[in-house]
């Protein structure tokens, strides 16, 4: 990122501080952090990975078998560009209970959909959300199963009592990432499955111990917690009054970066300050909603999203920040033979090839869109 995006970022930190005085808070960027010897980390998040039938269709090949790689083809090498890349799996994979690959409102995808995921430059996959059941038990199982086969980390999902307690830490560039992952539902089919299956089989925000999870977490080593709730209303651009209720909760918690799903539509990007249980004033980001990444959806917002770019920076008194927050403005091109995510603003001012007259101005409106809705201080990337 260059410099004066990273200047102009530094004082969108001081600028959002919300309740915090700026006097008592000294900011350390990436740049600065490098000069002092201090660590950091790259980050790039995106939200829903769908898998609509129309995906799945475009999928299949002549020989029977399924390949993503050209809904992915534009777009992954923005993604592959950081140290460590997160993403929300919205879809069950691998057939279960012997039902077929399906689009909504039940999804399940072929396993070959994480090979792409992962030859996209995906590391971490979030998997409690409000599809995680859609195959039931045995659909979250073979997910999981899945999901590690193919080298992801993972949370928010679990095979049993003791991988729900087991904390999820990774080691990224010599930093402790911490990893919380919640969903506020899924769509009622807990009811369909097995009491253990609803015990310890997802992890649910209306159950969790935020300062108990933060407190696993860092007895486990962690430096830095991230949290990933699946929550709020489909398709409103603002976040909710519970939204809001649990970002202060989860910071006050010890959280540092929250990154939120669920909408299908871009949410605000904010720093938020809350009081921890001593009373000592804690700041972290928050990104309400980072839309859909891929998707059929074809309504406006829905065919928008962004990947969130930012650095988690340790800082002198050894605590870390989320930096340098950025974003590449994200374009969902649907059409009749194939759907595909591109960056809007890497193409604003010439389209890729093939793209209509209509296309066109939908992206470039799009890109607008999302300039309205996020702080005119957050940059975007072209890719």
């Amino acid at each position: 990122m260059k410099l004066v995006q990273k200047l102009t970022l530094l004082l969108l930190v001081a600028a959002l501080l919300f309740g915090a005085a700026q006097a008592e808070i000294t900011v350390t960027t990436a740049e600065i952090g490098a000069s002092l010897g201090l660590r950091s980390v790259h980050i790039r998040a995106v939200g829903d990975l769908m898998q609509h039938k129309k995906q799945l269709d475009i999928a299949k090949q002549s020989n029977g078998t399924y390949d993503y790689h050209e809904q992915y083809k534009l777009i992954a090498s923005s993604l592959a560009d950081a140290d460590y890349t997160i993403a929300n799996l919205e879809t069950t994979v691998g057939k279960a209970n012997g039902k077929g690959y399906s689009g909504y409102p039940r999804f399940n995808a072929p396993e070959s959909i994480l090979q792409t995921i992962k030859d996209a430059g995906v590391d971490f996959l979030t998997l409690a959300n409000n599809h995680m059941l859609d195959r039931l038990g045995t659909g979250l199982v073979n997910t999981v199963n899945a999901v590690e086969n193919y080298g992801f980390d993972h949370a928010g999902a679990n095979r049993s009592q003791s991988e729900k307690n087991a904390p999820v830490v990774v080691d990224v560039n010599g930093v402790k990432i911490g990893f919380l992952s919640y969903t506020q539902s899924t769509n009622g089919m807990e009811d369909k499955c097995s009491e253990k299956v609803v015990k310890y089989g997802i992890n649910y925000l209306k159950k969790a111990d935020f300062v108990k999870d933060v407190a696993k977490l860092k007895a486990a080593g962690a430096e830095v917690v991230i949290a990933l709730p699946h929550w709020g209303s489909e398709y409103k651009r603002q976040p909710g009054s519970t939204a809001k209720k649990y970002a202060k909760k989860l910071i006050a918690a010890g959280v540092d970066v929250v990154l939120g799903s669920h909408p299908h539509v871009v949410q605000p990007i904010k720093y938020v300050s809350a009081k921890d249980k001593d009373g000592n004033t804690r700041v972290g980001l928050v990104a309400y909603s980072l839309g859909n990444f891929i998707s059929n959806q074809t309504d406006q917002y829905t065919d928008s999203g962004i990947i969130l770019d930012f650095t988690l920076q340790e800082q002198k008194d050894g605590s870390f920040l989320a930096v340098d927050v950025g974003v590449v403005p994200l374009y969902c091109w649907n059409r009749d033979t194939m759907i595909q995510t591109i960056s809007s603003a890497k193409y604003y001012m010439n389209p890729p090839q093939g793209m209509s007259k209509a296309a066109y101005e939908r992206m470039k409106e799009s890109g607008r869109e999302l300039r309205s809705l996020l702080d005119d201080r957050i940059p975007f990337l072209l890719e």
